[in-house]
């Protein structure tokens, strides 16, 4: 295993919590969650999981960055 994959698994293991949310919340959660990060919104405690679980998942990730940009694609032509 090369060192910064290492160093990356390891620091993602030392930032998990001790109540996480699953990868199936997270998928119900995070259209709200960039809405209200593109509106700049104060989060209720629950998004606040959906962040952190993002910072570990892959591929909540990836769902993730596909809404954000599908969301502030449609900002831009409703502008």
């Amino acid at each position: 295993m090369e060192e910064s994959k290492f160093n990356t698994w390891v620091k993602k293991i030392l930032a998990t919590e001790e109540e996480e949310i699953s990868c199936s919340l997270c998928f119900d959660l995070v259209s709200e969650y960039v809405d209200m990060e593109l509106a700049e919104a104060e989060m209720p405690p629950i998004l606040h999981k959906v962040k952190a679980h993002l910072n570990q998942c892959q591929a909540c990730q990836d769902e993730y960055q596909l809404l954000h940009e599908l969301a502030r694609l449609d900002a831009a032509q409703s502008d």
